[in-house]
């Protein structure tokens, strides 16, 4: 539908019986999520707390508890709190450089790598979040690697009312329908709440998400945090001190943490193995350089090398480019909106859809948008290109307040899956992609089967 309407900055349509307006034109995605936000606030996601208690988190709250909460955690993604709990992603990070090891000790060896970086995510996210070794890449009978399933892989009833409530709304609430799987529910709460009271009465610390979390349900912010004065205003910061949280609200924000980095993640290391496999000298480049900087390190992966693999980060950027893990952006206009140098007015209520699928592959911002090219992500091109057509965590106050971790994580995987082995396209493997239409992700319908095999870069 993007293409349909080339010439034109914005266009209509409609969303089950709801109209809904569609961006073309960067300057006005740039209006909507930074100049007049004020007007979009809210994605528009209704919430039940009581049949759905795992609803109520950052990405669905709107209005001042969202300000509060968002003002609340910020701290907690910095940069330092990411470089205090490296070590955890370092852990994980040598398991998976262990298993690719010995599957591939005789030899070539087929895999599914999505699957592999899915466990490997999964690991990530419960040692950093939920303080626990979850050990899902050797035990696929684990609680947090069912949880991981039933969130991928929906029952059709919940992916339609993941796609109706916000047409229907007053339905959604009125017949008290509960998207998440209740076992899932039951499963995030229980272990949360015996995180907490672990933890309180132990006195233990692992410098994680579940760390952070307690200590602003005990002290309502963060010692040694950042300061946010030059980015949420006396509004936001009064909005934080209403905020309590307590065992339900920290309950749905490690959930979100868990559903949202599980599958977009993994993805994404999926579709950028896929991509290095179909072209062998932008892996052999990014292995050089990932060799070349942990080398001279001393051999050690260290916070600070992965911060130095330039060229990794142009290659993850073009993965995100190419596949972003979600395809579009809404949100919803609080007040009439009068569009700039239109004579439209936009009335309070409507939909407003920023179509990150279609920026990210137009032709005018990028020229042959179906060829993988990490090169249009050097400084020199970036700087020519407007800012608003690259969305893959949002923009604005409200985009990913986990995009510093989520990179880390993707760069982590791709990192051990390279230093000592090459990738390669397989018979299984599917080329092109076929995207899944179930998924509310973007993701390959049959799955990533690659072939890896030992390597060594001297």
């Amino acid at each position: 539908m993007y293409q349909w309407f080339e010439n034109e900055r914005f266009f209509g349509a409609f969303r089950v019986r709801s109209p809904v307006l569609i961006l073309r034109d960067p300057d006005l995605v740039k209006s909507v999520c930074i100049k007049d936000f004020s007007y979009f606030l809210n994605r528009g996601i209704p919430i039940n707390n009581d049949q759905d208690p795992l609803s109520g988190h950052l990405f669905n709250l709107e209005g001042r508890k969202w300000k509060g909460l968002r003002s609340k955690l910020t701290p907690a993604f910095s940069s330092g709190k990411l470089k205090q709990m490296f070590y955890l992603l370092v852990e994980c990070c040598e398991e998976l450089r262990r298993l690719i090891g010995e599957a591939s000790r005789n030899g070539d060896q087929t895999v599914e790598v999505r699957e592999l970086a899915a466990k490997f995510i999964i690991d990530v996210i419960g040692s950093c979040a939920f303080g626990i070794q979850i050990n899902a890449l050797t035990d696929d009978k684990s609680e947090f690697h069912r949880a991981a399933k039933k969130l991928s892989r929906p029952s059709y009833k919940a992916t339609l009312w993941r796609m109706l409530r916000t047409a229907m709304p007053k339905l959604y609430k009125l017949l008290g329908v509960q998207i998440v799987d209740p076992s899932v529910t039951k499963f995030f709460t229980s272990v949360v709440s015996q995180m907490i009271n672990q933890r309180e009465n132990n006195g233990m610390i692992r410098h994680d998400f579940m760390d952070l979390l307690i200590e602003l349900k005990n002290k309502g912010t963060l010692e040694n945090g950042t300061d946010n004065s030059a980015i949420f205003s006396d509004e936001d910061k009064q909005a934080a001190k209403e905020i309590e949280l307590d065992e339900n609200i920290i309950a749905a924000q490690a959930f979100v943490f868990f559903a949202a980095g599980y599958e977009t993640s993994s993805n994404t290391i999926a579709f950028c193995l896929y991509e290095l496999a179909l072209n062998q000298e932008i892996q052999d480049k990014t292995r050089r350089e990932v060799c070349d900087v942990i080398q001279a390190q001393g051999g050690k992966l260290t916070y600070d090398a992965v911060q130095e693999m330039k060229y990794l980060d142009m290659v993850i950027s073009e993965t995100l480019r190419k596949y972003p893990p979600a395809p579009m952006l809404s949100r919803k206009c609080e007040y009439n909106y009068q569009i700039p140098n239109s004579n439209v007015e936009l009335p309070a209520g409507m939909r407003v859809i920023i179509p990150i699928y279609g920026l990210h592959h137009d032709p005018n911002y990028y020229p042959d948008p179906a060829r993988f090219n990490p090169e249009r992500f050097t400084k020199e091109n970036k700087r020519t290109r407007h800012p608003y057509t690259y969305l893959p965590f949002g923009e604005g106050p409200r985009n990913c307040i986990g995009m510093r971790f989520a990179l880390l994580q993707i760069k982590m995987g791709i990192i051990s899956f390279l230093r000592d082995h090459r990738i390669k396209i397989c018979d299984k493997s599917t080329v092109p992609i076929k995207f899944s239409r179930r998924s509310l992700v973007t993701t390959n319908e049959a799955g990533f089967w690659l072939t890896i095999t030992p390597s060594s870069y001297n």
